[in-house]
């Protein structure tokens, strides 16, 4: 099957990462700030494109973090990748940002969580198959910490922002460790879209693309 040249963003947290697939690898650029993921997400895409070599007219497919994740920061992100597949007629790959994060590190059993803010977290719990995919098992979820039904046996690694404010809250003798300033990364973001390229998954239109939220925003609640 031929490879096909990717350009990945993930926007979801308090980094913001852009990644794109050359013939020696990957080229990456990654930020963690808190803010200004509007202003700073398209200058790194083309400082991304251009370190690589390419253009846009080269790339074949856009991969994107869709969440769950801030609400502000998914949008951009998804509206950029909507935008820039749209206009090129490409396919996109959404992909869960719990995922990336997941893929982020080399461990065969992980316990992903972002911290949600409002006393919350994002939660899934990962296992790699046999080609060293993050996979999910059972569903995304959000909730409070103590709400977070981390697998009871087995030897697990924590990783996320949801670790470093509530990794009190999950001690166990089946946690190794954790690791609490990791987030999503466009090169995660990229790898796995590829990995489901590879599979025969040939992506979906960008029209239907959409965010990846899990809950609804403050405003639709109070709406209810």
């Amino acid at each position: 099957m031929d490879a096909r040249r990717f350009l990945a963003m993930d926007t979801a947290t308090e980094a913001c990462s852009v990644a794109v697939s050359t013939a020696d690898g990957v080229e990456e650029e990654f930020v963690v700030a808190a803010n200004g993921h509007s202003q700073l997400l398209l200058p790194m895409i083309q400082r991304v494109l251009d370190r690589a070599g390419v253009t846009l007219a080269d790339i074949e497919a856009i991969a994107c973090g869709v969440g769950p994740g801030g609400f502000t920061g998914v949008r951009i992100g998804v509206s950029t990748a909507q935008a820039l597949a749209m206009a090129r007629g490409l396919p996109v790959y959404p992909v869960s940002s719990l995922q990336a994060l997941a893929a982020t590190v080399s461990q065969p059993q992980m316990l992903a969580a972002l911290d949600a803010r409002r006393g919350e977290v994002y939660a899934g719990v990962f296992c790699q198959d046999a080609q060293g995919i993050p996979q999910l098992q059972g569903a995304e979820k959000v909730c409070v910490p103590d709400a977070v039904d981390w697998p009871a046996t087995g030897q697990w690694w924590g990783l996320g922002t949801g670790w470093q404010a509530y990794h009190a809250h999950w001690q166990g003798a089946g946690i190794l460790g954790w690791s609490g300033d990791s987030f999503p990364r466009a090169e995660a973001v990229l790898r796995l879209a590829q990995a489901r390229y590879q599979a025969g998954d040939r992506g979906i239109s960008p029209v239907p693309l959409e965010p990846h939220y899990i809950r609804p925003s403050l405003p639709e609640e109070q709406q209810k």
